[in-house]
């Protein structure tokens, strides 16, 4: 990407095409305007390692590919400081995925339950899988919140939708300081390489509900 400066109105177009952008500290003037150009920020997390915490995403460990709160139509990552070692994001696009799949096992696919983040006051306790966000397929997915479905045609969907994620190329971002990624949350997938214990890994993370009046 060229280290000049973005021009904000792309930004939302971009992301629609590739479903990320990674944004290198010179190539942007102002963080919050960027992030209020895809809406409001319903949750901010500082994300850095905390041995008190039992929490995967406080840990080095690391992290296995997943959608966060559906209520989070964008997810921003601010790099306050990187690990000399490892923290590289990694992200995996479901617009292939699904693509490759036919209409009957992307229908199965939506009686697929998955779990949900139990955070708002308002949160279901599950959502399928797949369903569709003014006709664009939208996914919420993390393999270890799936309720295993006992249909058998529901199971082969599911079975065949991970199959072809790990078949998929993950696309490795590792941030600088200063960088800002940003990702479509109902279509990426996202997760992370681990690092060494004590390292100075610190993003700040952004939830942004998408807003219902165009910046």
């Amino acid at each position: 990407m060229q280290s000049t400066i973005i021009k904000d109105e792309n930004l939302k177009a971009k992301i629609s095409q590739t479903g990320f952008i990674h944004l290198k500290w010179s190539e942007y003037k102002n963080k919050e305007k960027i992030l209020n150009q895809f809406g409001e920020v319903i949750q901010q997390t500082e994300i850095r390692e905390n041995p008190k915490s039992t929490r995967l995403l406080a840990s080095n460990k690391p992290m296995g590919f997943h959608t966060d709160h559906y209520s989070a139509k964008y997810i921003a990552w601010f790099c306050n400081s990187q690990s000399s070692l490892g923290g590289t994001s990694l992200l995996l696009d479901t617009v292939d995925v699904i693509d490759a799949m036919s209409p009957n096992a992307l229908s199965q696919l939506q009686y697929v339950l998955v779990r949900t983040h139990q955070i708002f006051y308002s949160d279901k306790l599950s959502l399928p899988l797949l369903s569709f966000d003014e006709r664009a397929p939208s996914v919420y997915y993390a393999k270890w919140l799936v309720n295993n479905p006992s249909d058998i045609k529901t199971h082969k969907a599911l079975q065949q939708f991970e199959e072809l994620l790990e078949n998929t190329e993950p696309i490795n971002v590792m941030l600088s300081e200063g960088d800002l990624l940003i990702i479509d949350n109902h279509r990426m997938l996202h997760g992370r390489d681990g690092f060494p214990e004590k390292s100075n890994r610190w993003l700040t993370r952004y939830w942004l509900k998408q807003s219902t009046i165009n910046i």
